[in-house]
């Protein structure tokens, strides 16, 4: 996987979980950049967005949820991957509107994150992908928790 395509941002309200996040995806050999802001995020994104990949958001933020942020992102630039995560269960109907490379229920391994992550990037990008769901193996159960 070449350089460019190893960026990654991280947005969450949460502002430990998201530099939680990016930290144990730098551990994994991942750039990414944790924001705690969806606006202050496509703000960034928008300023050079053929520097990431990748955005991992969270669906329920008190600013702009995950729906529009995915909307605006994809006006900014949709290249850029999208993976969805909640701690809440979330409506299929909504789910399917939006273009996304996966949706992970928080609490999560970090070796799951990685491994959607990985599968994510080595896919050609397409329009309107259903949910995936992948079974965690024991040994991604000994893993931390974020």
């Amino acid at each position: 996987m070449n350089e460019k395509r190893k960026r990654i941002a991280v947005v969450d309200d949460e502002t430990d979980l998201a530099e939680l996040f990016s930290q144990g995806l730098q551990q994994a050999g991942f750039k990414a950049i944790a924001f705690d802001d969806p606006i202050t995020a496509l703000e960034h994104i928008a300023s050079n967005p053929q520097e990431f990949s990748m955005v991992i958001t969270d669906w329920k933020m008190p600013k702009m949820n995950g729906l529009e942020f995915t909307k605006q992102l994809s006006d900014i630039d949709g290249k850029i991957r999208v993976m969805l995560m909640s701690a809440y269960d979330l409506d299929q109907d909504q789910l399917r509107k939006v273009n996304k490379d996966d949706y992970l229920r928080k609490p999560m391994h970090i070796a799951k994150l990685i491994d959607s992550i990985e599968t994510a990037l080595s896919e050609p990008l397409q329009e309107g992908l259903e949910i995936t769901k992948k079974d965690q193996t024991e040994d991604r159960k000994k893993q931390p928790t974020y």
